[in-house]
């Protein structure tokens, strides 16, 4: 298989690791506000360095492009957010992985491509198996409709994002590209900090070294998938790809879940039987989407 796919496996892991851990501070205390703002801050700062890989090649004059993509992946964040504080995590998870499809619809209307049949196949694929894991959790409710909505929406927005990625950011300067992006993404977080009244921006007590742990956890991952998109123009092959998040945090969740106070596969039941069966269709896409790819490339 093409190597840089190995880029979203890793960035999968990290992301299911960082999912747990920001769960843990959330359980431990830390508000949610809190985990937003810090997530983006770090994740500015993580970008910070690659401002000078390359910045000789960089087309200033086109300074509005990762200044547009960093305010849609803003934007994408606060209503995934958004969409857990009123609805359950487990719903809203399944429902983000929609981002495949959005991803695959924007590479046709944003770049005149057509992705390949395969790769179409593996998009739907992966939104099914997405829908499979929180099946047992698709339940009524006064804010169910809100939860599904907003959860779309940051979906395709983040689907957006991605696709200017790959579209925008090698005629920029790559590396740049991703971190002034990254970067508006903190100055908007420090933008809604100051309007939200300057409430304390740093978490204390027992949840803060869970929080300070997730957001790097988080920062990492974007940085990696990030690194891919720019760098390969592959938005729908790297996106179905990184789509296992799904099934590496069941497999975290049950290796390392009492360590990290998670025990979700004990407490959900049958639940936790859906979303398993849902990783199937997913490694189903996976293996679709990898086989494509080698043979694109090859």
């Amino acid at each position: 298989m093409p190597l840089y796919l190995l880029l979203p496996v890793v960035a999968a892991v990290v992301y299911a690791l960082g999912s747990i851990v920001i769960k843990r501070a959330l359980r431990d205390g830390v508000g949610m506000d809190q985990s937003f703002h810090l997530a983006n801050v770090v994740l500015g700062l993580a970008f910070l360095p690659l401002l000078f890989v390359g910045i000789g090649k960089v087309d200033w004059g086109l300074l509005w492009k990762p200044l547009v993509m960093g305010t849609t992946f803003f934007v994408a964040h606060w209503l995934t957010f958004a969409a857990i504080r009123r609805g359950d995590v487990s719903l809203v998870t399944p429902l983000m992985g929609t981002k495949v499809v959005f991803v695959a619809l924007g590479v046709v209307v944003l770049t005149g491509g057509m992705p390949s049949r395969p790769l179409w196949i593996a998009a739907f694929l992966t939104t099914l198996g997405i829908f499979t894991m929180g099946l047992a959790d698709l339940k009524g409710g006064s804010h169910f409709l809100f939860t599904v909505a907003v959860a779309l929406a940051s979906a395709a927005v983040f689907g957006v994002s991605d696709v200017l990625v790959a579209g925008w950011a090698e005629g920029f300067g790559a590396m740049p590209f991703l971190a002034v992006g990254s970067g508006t993404v903190a100055l908007w977080t420090i933008v809604m900090w100051l309007c939200q009244g300057r409430p304390a921006f740093f978490p204390r007590g027992l949840g803060a070294k869970w929080a300070w742990a997730g957001a790097g956890f988080i920062a990492l991952q974007a940085m990696i998938l990030g690194i891919a998109l720019a760098l390969f123009d592959d938005a729908t092959g790297i996106n179905v790809v990184y789509t296992s998040r799904g099934l590496w945090a069941i497999a975290l969740v049950v290796v390392f879940g009492r360590f990290l106070g998670n025990s979700e596969h004990r407490d959900t039941g049958r639940a936790f039987l859906w979303r398993v069966a849902g990783t199937l269709l997913l490694t189903v896409a996976i293996v679709i989407a990898v086989v494509d790819r080698a043979r694109a490339v090859g």
